[in-house]
């Protein structure tokens, strides 16, 4: 089950499972888009089964009612997929309650539940795996990013205390932290994502996928794709009070 499934990295992890053999249920809010993905991908594995969902995993009990959805369906996930999210830029107090209510809801709330329901169900049986989306904002405190950036750090601990309490009962569990991923996430133009893909800076949402994917299935429990983003997260922590301050000084 990959949630946010339909479209970017999200559509990516379905299709690297995909590849692996695994039957996909796609999950967002977003109907049009989770019907194009099950086409294309059904079209590419005729033999699996691609099932979709259209649920606003912001809602409150989202992740329960998704819980109690696959077991209605019998559907049996061997891989949970929390990568579900939603990005802003802008100063913490300008924005409504309810758009920071929605982003912990998406990056907190629901990715918690389903890890405890699932993560249950995995222990028991003694085997599965979970990927849950982190980023290297994780590590950070910015200015223009707070809520985004405290959410991130939030289920970069939840899913690292997770993997070792799920470790020795054959469960794996790993967060997957990018950077700069070629999205529209950022609301960035076209030309300037395709320059930040030349030089390194930003990743192809499949490059992410490959790299997290193949670092859950190892048993890894952290993986940060790319080794300009080693390099960002070395920067920040050296970085002076006053160049943040510049930061907030231009766009806050």
């Amino acid at each position: 089950m990959v949630t946010g499934g339909s479209s970017g990295i999200g559509y990516a992890y379905a299709e690297g499972l995909a590849k692996r053999g695994y039957n996909i249920l796609i999950v967002s809010n977003r109907e049009d888009l989770n019907e194009q993905s099950r086409e294309k991908l059904q079209a590419k594995y005729p033999q699996l089964d691609i099932a979709i969902l259209m649920m606003d995993l912001a809602q409150p009990d989202a992740g329960k009612q998704l819980y109690d959805y696959c077991h209605q369906q019998k559907m049996e996930i061997e891989v949970l997929v929390n990568n579900a999210g939603m990005f802003y830029f802008g100063a913490a107090v300008e924005k409504a309650p309810a758009i920071t209510d929605t982003m912990l809801r998406l990056h907190v709330t629901t990715p918690t539940d389903l890890c405890v329901l699932f993560g249950k169900e995995m222990k028991d049986k003694g085997h599965g795996y979970i990927l849950n989306a982190g980023s290297i904002a994780g590590f950070m405190s910015f200015p223009t990013i707070a809520a985004y950036e405290s959410s991130k750090s939030y289920i970069v601990k939840f899913t690292r205390a997770l993997a070792f309490e799920l470790s020795h009962y054959g469960v794996k569990v790993c967060c997957v932290c990018p950077g700069a991923v070629d999205t529209d996430l950022y609301n960035l133009s076209l030309n300037l994502r395709k320059w930040l893909c030349r030089i390194g800076v930003m990743l192809k949402p499949h490059q992410v996928a490959n790299r997290g994917l193949r670092a859950m299935f190892r048993g890894r429990k952290r993986k940060i794709p790319g080794w300009i983003n080693y390099f960002f997260l070395f920067c920040c922590f050296l970085l002076p009070g006053f160049i943040i301050n510049i930061v907030k000084k231009k766009f806050v």
